[in-house]
């Protein structure tokens, strides 16, 4: 459903940041639920996404910044240390 919110969002919708940050909320939690990489790949990719729609100045971009940063920190179990450099970064934005 909330790939279907999503597209009913195309690129240029005001409210599309919101169906990104949904969607990437639920991969997730399906990520912590069963494990799959894949899904946590795709919620960081949508949360860049709503990251870029939301740039200095917006009201929400510290819960963006916020977000990534969190999603990121999961990454930590691959050992990247580009992850972590960039999640304190993000957190130092927010």
């Amino acid at each position: 459903l909330y790939r279907e919110a999503l597209a009913l969002r195309p690129v240029g919708h005001t409210d599309r940041s919101m169906s990104l940050n949904n969607l990437a909320k639920q991969l997730s939690s399906r990520f912590d639920h069963r494990g799959n990489d894949e899904d946590l790949d795709q919620a960081i990719a949508l949360q860049r996404e709503v990251l870029a729609l939301r740039p200095v100045g917006h009201a929400n971009r510290s819960m963006s910044l916020n977000n990534l940063a969190n999603l990121l920190s999961r990454f930590q179990h691959r050992g990247n240390d580009e992850d972590l450099d960039q999640t304190i970064a993000l957190y130092r934005d927010a």
